[in-house]
């Protein structure tokens, strides 16, 4: 009777044992996919901003929008060529006596027509001012938007860099903490946080950081690079 006991409380302990090891494994499964999950949402919303700023750029002699008030202001209130319309073409008689496509413009020859539209739809963006906070997680959490000249040494030029953040305890807000906190330690022995003018929005004592970016600050070579790409 004794050993019939034994076995059914062995029996027991083993399936309770199997349980807790599925129940681990399955919360680590659940954990990583609701992390990829979130990020990329806050990865959608980088990108957006990254285009925008691509955008600007291009519009306002190579310099980048300097905070993300700015940059959705932009966005909502200016615009951009969507296409230009060329009507008339030059004859060969025309092309035979040189006459070029600048100077039949300049001579009414040719007509050409620039259709703008706003910034916004050459965007894709419905929304701009949701540009400003992490999509998921904590609500309320701010993008990070900076830019900085920095002289580069190998073109020996000044540069003008743009670095925007979304913080991990954002987007990760309200999922298992202790997973988070296993999660920063093994990003920081792969060395994949960073402390730098950013440390205002550091997120320990020890001033790292632990999130999605674009662009670096520190590296004039990044050129709005993802840190996930």
């Amino acid at each position: 009777m004794k050993k019939i006991i034994v076995n059914i409380l062995l029996g027991v302990c083993a399936v309770g044992l199997a349980y807790a090891c599925f129940a681990s494994i399955y919360s680590d499964i659940a954990f990583d996919e609701e992390k990829a999950a979130r990020e990329k949402k806050v990865i959608a919303t980088l990108m957006k901003i990254r285009d925008a700023e691509e955008k600007f750029k291009m519009s306002h002699h190579g310099e980048y929008c300097g905070t993300i008030d700015s940059l959705i202001d932009y966005i909502k209130n200016d615009r951009a060529i969507d296409k230009i319309v060329k009507e008339g073409e030059l004859t060969d008689d025309q092309l035979e006596s040189g006459l070029t496509e600048v100077e039949a413009v300049k001579q009414g020859l040719i007509k050409r027509d620039t259709i703008w539209i706003s910034a916004a739809e050459a965007l894709g963006i419905d929304n701009p001012d949701s540009l400003k906070y992490v999509p998921i997680g904590r609500e309320g959490g701010e993008i990070q938007l900076r830019k900085k000249s920095a002289f580069n040494l190998k073109s020996n030029e000044w540069d003008l860099l743009v670095e925007v953040r979304a913080s991990m305890d954002d987007y990760l807000d309200g999922m298992d903490a202790k997973k988070v906190k296993n999660l920063k330690a093994e990003l920081k022995k792969l060395n994949k946080n960073k402390a730098d003018l950013f440390e205002d929005n550091a997120d320990d004592t020890d001033g790292n950081w632990y999130g999605l970016r674009v662009g670096d600050l520190q590296d004039p070579t990044n050129k709005l690079a993802g840190n996930w790409e």
